[in-house]
């Protein structure tokens, strides 16, 4: 009976250890299985968080070129309006209208010129009765219409240029389509020549017309020396004294703004002519004026 309850006690020892241990053996496995779900968590997290740094940097880098583009954009707008623009002051603008004047005569450009002289009027007294007297008197005045045509390759029926800022009163220049439209007022002068020696502080001689010494049908415009020395050089001519003024001498110049070539140029002035004792053959006369208005124009530049 002893050994059956032994047997018995051994059998009901057995099974709780068994029971125990199978207990112990579910607590094990749930710390693994709670690892096993929580590493998942934490590699995904890394993932999704790596695209949102690449994502916010790119836009970044974009939206610096974009901003460097426009900027250089402005810029080369600017540069362009800046190369446009027309000179301003009166240096700026004579140095244009000069270099036109001077790049037209070096180039040997061709152009054809117009001179249109008109008397105001003109008082001589009885020498002027002797129609040789009165033709020799608008030849050296250049009264009349006068074409002259410069082909290309030559240099003629043209002055250089050399306008300072000293020489006339305004200057002015607009742009408009590439051209350059220049308008100047030059500042009146006067001339004069006698026995005693002659004299020209006249700024119409730097203008660009044609202009120089001796007496040339070709001239635009005469000084008091030119006439003195013309009228004394005539048969049984002569005169004592002259002196020539000129006012209202106006500018209009176009220009081309990128090559800088002279395309059209006009000049108007205004001038009188006194003479003092002109004596021809045997009449002689205290005094002598002739007025007259002039028109220059150069146009139809090839070059």
């Amino acid at each position: 009976m002893k050994k059956v309850l032994a047997i018995i006690l051994a059998l009901a020892l057995t099974a709780g250890c068994v029971v125990f241990l199978a207990s112990c053996g579910n607590k094990t496995t749930e710390p693994e299985t709670t690892a096993m779900t929580e590493a998942p968590v934490e590699e995904t997290s890394e993932d999704v968080s790596a695209p949102a740094e690449e994502s916010t940097e790119a836009p970044a880098e974009e939206s610096t070129e974009a901003v460097t583009e426009e900027t250089t954009a402005e810029t080369t707008t600017e540069e362009t309006t800046e190369a446009k623009k027309a000179p301003e002051g009166k240096e700026e603008i004579l140095k244009v209208y000069n270099d036109a004047v001077n790049n037209a005569i070096s180039k040997k450009a061709g152009y054809s010129k117009t001179r249109v002289t008109n008397i105001n009027s003109l008082e001589g007294g009885k020498i002027l009765d002797f129609q040789v007297v009165k033709d020799a008197v608008n030849d050296f005045l250049g009264v009349g219409t006068k074409n002259y045509n410069n082909s290309k390759g030559k240099a003629e029926y043209m002055g250089k240029a050399s306008l300072s800022a000293s020489d006339v009163s305004s200057a002015t220049c607009t742009e408009k389509d590439g051209k350059y439209t220049i308008e100047i007022t030059v500042n009146n002068g006067s001339s004069s020549a006698s026995g005693s020696g002659k004299s020209d502080n006249s700024a119409i001689n730097r203008t660009g017309l044609y202009v120089g010494s001796g007496d040339k049908s070709e001239f635009d415009y005469k000084s008091a020396g030119n006439v003195y020395d013309a009228l004394n050089g005539l048969d049984e001519a002569s005169v004592q004294a002259v002196s020539v003024s000129t006012n209202s001498i106006k500018i209009t110049a176009v220009v081309d703004a990128e090559s800088g070539n002279l395309e059209n140029l006009k000049i108007t002035f205004n001038f009188t002519a006194d003479l003092t004792s002109v004596k021809y053959l045997i009449v002689t006369v205290k005094s002598a004026t002739g007025k007259a208005n002039t028109t220059v124009t150069f146009k139809d530049f090839k070059y």
